[in-house]
């Protein structure tokens, strides 16, 4: 059995890769390939006293029984987020301007005053509920 298995193996083999030699070679080698990595998974099969490889056989369902126990109270936190409004006021900065050319012209370092004007911000602050 093992004999005409290899015989025929071999058969395979060489029929595929003579019924691909008038193809281009990316699918040429590509089938190829398969074949030597199909023949390699066969032979090793073979060569272990015509055992298959071992496999991991799945897991097995397994079933828990429902508790009757109660499920236990959902504590939830007593309170909730508000979002409140905050003006958050102007400020200046003073950034320093290194020495460069503008205009074809050389403009000494300087200090520059940046001013950034105040808006209105949100933010979200928690209150308190009342306790259970």
């Amino acid at each position: 059995m093992k004999r005409w298995m290899m015989v025929g193996l071999i058969a395979v083999m060489i029929f595929a890769s003579a019924s691909f030699t008038f193809a281009d070679d990316r699918v040429r080698g590509r089938w190829e390939g398969f074949a030597i990595g199909l023949g390699a998974a066969t032979l090793y099969n073979l060569f272990q006293h015509g055992q298959l490889s071992p496999v991991i056989p799945p897991p097995r369902a397994t079933y828990e029984r429902p508790s009757h126990h109660y499920p236990l109270p959902v504590c939830e936190p007593s309170g909730h987020w508000e979002i409140h409004r905050q003006w958050i006021p102007a400020r200046r900065e003073n950034l320093w301007v290194p020495p460069h050319y503008e205009g074809g012209y050389w403009v000494q370092g300087h200090y520059e005053v940046r001013v950034y004007p105040g808006y209105y911000g949100e933010r979200r602050v928690w209150v308190e509920g009342r306790r259970y």
